[in-house]
């Protein structure tokens, strides 16, 4: 009996030595960086985040008036990360605004349908790290406002902002402020819309492309495409479904609608 008693004792003092261990490693792995302006200089924990994307850049952004972080969004799109753009109606038309300039060099931007203000300030950077906090992209935020800015690496917090983005970028945004917006930039707007003339199909068969066909077809990144080869290897006979490539951290529903959208089909045989 005395014998039973120990080892009940050892075991449960192991299964909390477990399940503590566990926990601390949980929230080991996650943490979150706070930087401040007029001392830690937040500009440039943006920019080198957005040097470091391989995926995908999705900005919900007040006020964009920082042409040293728009410079660094353009090198991302140029190198195959999706960059996309949500603005308040303001940044339409507003003198300092980089919207116009960053249109014009192939940027996805969106203009928000709220009619007050749309305040959100973050960006979510290939589903794995999270900018946010009071800092406006701006050469005011960061050399004369006191303003903070925190980056998160936690996985459940993402997923919420990333869900808020795919709702503003879907469901929230003016289609007549976006044309504007292109119409002032003078470049041509091409709304996907049930009325929009359909671009012609390309199709790709993820289990046989090469790192140059899916570079080229999906517009994606080379390490992007690394990863999705890697992946593909390492799954039993490949892919079985285009779904499968939402394995992959970086991706999701997002980008698997933007293919269809233009025109791009994905088969897996």
């Amino acid at each position: 009996m005395q014998y039973l008693k120990r080892n009940t004792k050892y075991g449960i003092t192991t299964f909390l030595i477990i399940v503590l261990s566990i926990t601390i490693s949980i929230f080991t792995l996650a943490k979150t960086e706070v930087y401040f302006s007029l001392s830690d200089n937040p500009q440039k924990e943006i920019i080198k985040n957005i040097n470091q994307a391989q995926a995908s850049i999705n900005i919900a952004m007040y006020i964009f008036t920082d042409r040293e972080i728009a410079l660094p969004l353009i090198k991302a799109q140029e190198r195959g990360v999706k960059v996309r753009l949500y603005l308040d109606q303001d940044q339409v038309d507003y003198q300092y605004s980089q919207s116009r300039f960053l249109v014009q060099r192939g940027i996805k931007t969106r203009i928000s349908a709220n009619n007050y203000i749309m305040h959100n300030k973050f960006a979510v950077i290939d589903n794995r790290i999270l900018l946010t906090g009071s800092y406006n992209w701006t050469f005011s935020a960061n050399n004369r406002n006191d303003e903070n800015l925190m980056v998160m690496d936690d996985p459940e917090i993402i997923e919420i902002f990333q869900n808020q983005f795919v709702n503003l970028w879907t469901n929230k945004y003016s289609l007549e402020r976006t044309r504007q917006l292109y119409k002032i930039a003078k470049v041509n707007f091409l709304p996907v819309s049930p009325t929009t003339a359909k671009p012609e199909n390309k199709i790709i068969n993820i289990n046989t492309a090469s790192l140059e066909e899916l570079t080229g077809i999906l517009q994606i990144s080379e390490p992007l495409a690394q990863k999705i080869n890697t992946l593909r290897d390492s799954l039993s006979g490949g892919f079985k479904d285009p779904q499968d490539l939402l394995q992959l951290s970086e991706l999701n529903n997002l980008d698997l609608l933007e293919w269809r959208e233009e025109g791009i089909i994905i088969t897996v045989d």
